[in-house]
């Protein structure tokens, strides 16, 4: 990995050649050194003719090549070495900007410990210095020393915020470590940042592809669509790339784009049997005769591999089930999540007289599950449907057929069909003769009624309560009920339904913290904040309760450290949150750290434009830090902005009060 192409090859200015080159006239001045020239008689020089002469060495490598490259650029570290002895002597400091160019020098000869020397030397001379930073970053990284590079990067990005190259480095260290959701964090800044400023041309290029792959590796298929796309209209010629988008657009059950895409790549790279393969596939999935067409034009040109994937399938589409069996059900074993494969085995099964129904049934139950995991809902929908069909017929167990209704359900609930999906759970309950299953249907329909739509919760919590009448043991129907209560503002009555869930089940963390929501809303402050930490000890590693009791303490202005640290804790857990991103911004603010607060407020703000939304507390926290730093023109954006955004009427008049001071008096608008 490399990153050398951000780092400018000279950035000061040639000082005055001849003035540098000249001797002194006073050869008494306590500001020059003594040196030989060509013929060894003895001269006087000022520091910065060694200076002057490393840099004319640096300038002479830009242009040269090879041994004559580095040739010239030890004759640079030679005379840097001179100026660093010449201005001690006299008593000159030694300057960032040198440190430097001399750490820029150790870099070309591949001396990387030597120029991080120097880049520590840089930053005690002048901590603002941004070149030493990218330079030491740059070199962390090409080591090979991700963790660390992250590490210092982060250190400083308070004093960088707005600084293109750093977010560059930040997310490659990220991208390094495979820690998906800060590559996200900064790859998101990054790219908002390259629309307000001119940088590195490359940029767009590695910020979309690098957002595209990560989305796909995190399964969130619709952010990679866009990210890739992106990518490939700035680079469409990139065939690797757009096999990514059609594996994309396949997985996101958009068949015919993905089609379109792998029919471009080959117009343009024939015979390429990776993309023929997934085409094929493609086309047994969605349409058997477009797939038959397609495989009798492969068999002409002699590309069906008689013991591959796609022969199998062409042996289904022939009736050829002998041959398709040999080679699809050794490719089951191997492959159990391949969604052509499986397709292929239910067709065998299902021209099999000997089959057994239960056995069909499982395995087309599986085949759905597969199919809604890639987004294809229409197709489990109708796997399930003739699971259920089969089921009436061969008048098996209504238990079976209660089970492939609540799992219809969560078909109908995952495409955004909620009504169809109460209608299911109900079919479910209908049929089942079990009581544990009939209350675990009954506490998914619930589940489902105190959502809006339907808005039911008043028949949310009848069922629920008539749940606990028949089993007062279990403890995820008082979770659920306070859970339901909490939302009709019943508080009191929240609360006690927490506290009998945490009776029967001390170890859940998600309880306590339910419990401690609830407390918080009563006023009950020390029981709340016992119940986070109990949330916190139970798991450790759920974010969740540690921004909750930091930005409590925050918001009282109390334990403001400890406030910070929980809130790290949060931050680190999930960066990519845009509330503990905002919460540790906000516990800056209070601590009067206020380019760390802008640093992590407008984080929060850009992984909300991410996903095209606004928050107005965000809002409102970043107009109040602008206005400490007295920006007054963003401070006014941002109040504006979340004026409209807030609903209660206090907050709108608490906004409205912030902009009628900024108007009268600017400089004095503390809340």
């Amino acid at each position: 990995m490399k990153h050398a192409s951000i780092i400018p090859i000279l950035l000061v200015s040639m000082l005055d050649a001849g003035s540098l080159f000249a001797s002194p006239q006073n050869t008494d001045s306590v500001f020059v050194c003594r040196d030989v020239d060509s013929s060894g008689r003895a001269k006087s020089v000022w520091p910065a003719y060694y200076y002057s002469l490393g840099l004319e060495s640096l300038n002479k490598a830009r242009n040269s090549e090879g041994r004559e490259r580095t040739e010239e650029i030890i004759e640079a570290v030679r005379n840097f070495q001179d100026y660093i002895r010449c201005s001690e002597s006299v008593g000159v400091p030694v300057s960032a900007v040198f440190r430097w160019n001399k750490a820029l020098a150790h870099y070309y000869l591949g001396q990387w410990k030597d120029a991080v020397s120097e880049l520590d030397l840089a930053e005690k001379s002048d901590p603002n210095f941004r070149e030493s930073y990218i330079l030491k970053g740059t070199i962390l990284l090409n080591s090979g020393e991700y963790e660390k590079a992250a590490t210092y990067l982060e250190s400083h990005l308070s004093k960088f915020s707005e600084d293109p190259d750093f977010y560059y480095l930040l997310s490659s260290a990220e991208l390094a470590l495979k820690n998906d959701a800060k590559s996200v964090l900064y790859l998101s800044s990054l790219r908002d940042l390259i629309k307000q400023k001119d940088s590195n041309p490359k940029y767009p290029e590695f910020v979309y592809l690098s957002l595209g792959k990560t989305y796909f590796a995190l399964g969130q298929n619709t952010k990679a669509l866009f990210y890739i796309s992106g990518y490939l209209e700035m680079r469409p010629e990139n065939w690797e790339i757009r096999f990514l988008l059609a594996k994309i657009l396949d997985q996101l059950g958009k068949f015919s784009q993905a089609k379109k895409q792998l029919q471009r790549i080959l117009q343009e790279i024939q015979g390429n049997s990776s993309v023929e393969l997934m085409l094929g596939e493609m086309y047994f999935i969605e349409s058997r005769s477009m797939a038959a067409g397609y495989f009798e034009d492969l068999k002409k040109k002699g590309k069906l591999n008689k013991d591959g994937v796609l022969f199998g399938l062409y042996s289904v589409l022939n009736s050829k089930y002998s041959d398709a069996r040999r080679i699809l059900f050794p490719l089951k074993e191997r492959f159990p999540k391949r969604l052509s494969i499986r397709l292929g085995v239910l067709e065998i099964q299902k021209r099999d007289p000997n089959i057994d129904k239960k056995e069909y049934i499982r395995e087309l139950i599986e085949v759905a599950s597969i199919a809604l995991q890639s987004q294809l809902t229409t197709l489990a929908e109708t796997l399930l449907l003739e699971s259920i069909k089969i089921t009436e017929q061969e008048k098996l167990d209504p238990r079976i057929l209660a089970e492939q209704y609540d799992f219809l359900a969560g078909v109908y609930e995952q495409s955004g069909s909620v009504f169809r999906s109460i209608i299911s759970v109900r079919k479910a309950i209908q049929y089942t003769s079990s009581t544990e299953d009939s209350k675990k249907y009954e506490l998914h329909l619930a589940f489902l009624l105190r959502g809006n739509p339907p808005g039911k919760v008043q028949e949310s919590e009848e069922i629920i309560q008539n749940i606990l009448k028949n089993d007062p043991n279990n403890h995820y129907a008082y979770y659920l009920l306070g859970i339901v209560l909490f939302q009709s503002e019943k508080l009191e009555q929240s609360r006690g339904a927490f506290e009998q869930a945490i009776r029967l089940e001390p170890k859940s963390s998600v309880y306590h913290f339910y419990r401690a929501s609830t407390l918080e809303k009563l006023g009950r402050l020390p029981e709340m904040e016992e119940d986070l930490r109990k949330s916190m000890e139970l798991d450790p590693e759920n974010p969740i309760a540690y921004n909750y009791l930091g930005y409590h303490y925050s918001e009282k202005g109390i334990r403001l450290d400890e406030a910070l640290d929980l809130i790290r804790k949060a931050v680190e857990l999930a960066p990519d949150n845009e509330a503990y991103q905002d919460s540790l911004g906000w516990i800056y603010y209070k601590k009067g750290r206020v380019d760390e607060a802008l640093l992590h407020l407008n984080l929060a703000f850009q992984i909300l434009q991410d996903r095209n939304e606004y928050d107005p507390t965000i809002c409102e926290h970043l107009g109040d830090v602008h206005h400490e730093r007295r920006e007054f023109a963003d401070a006014r954006r941002f109040w504006e902005k979340s004026e409209t955004l807030f609903q209660k009427k206090e907050d709108k008049v608490r906004i409205r009060e912030k902009l009628e001071r900024l108007r009268t008096n600017p400089v004095s608008n503390k809340s």
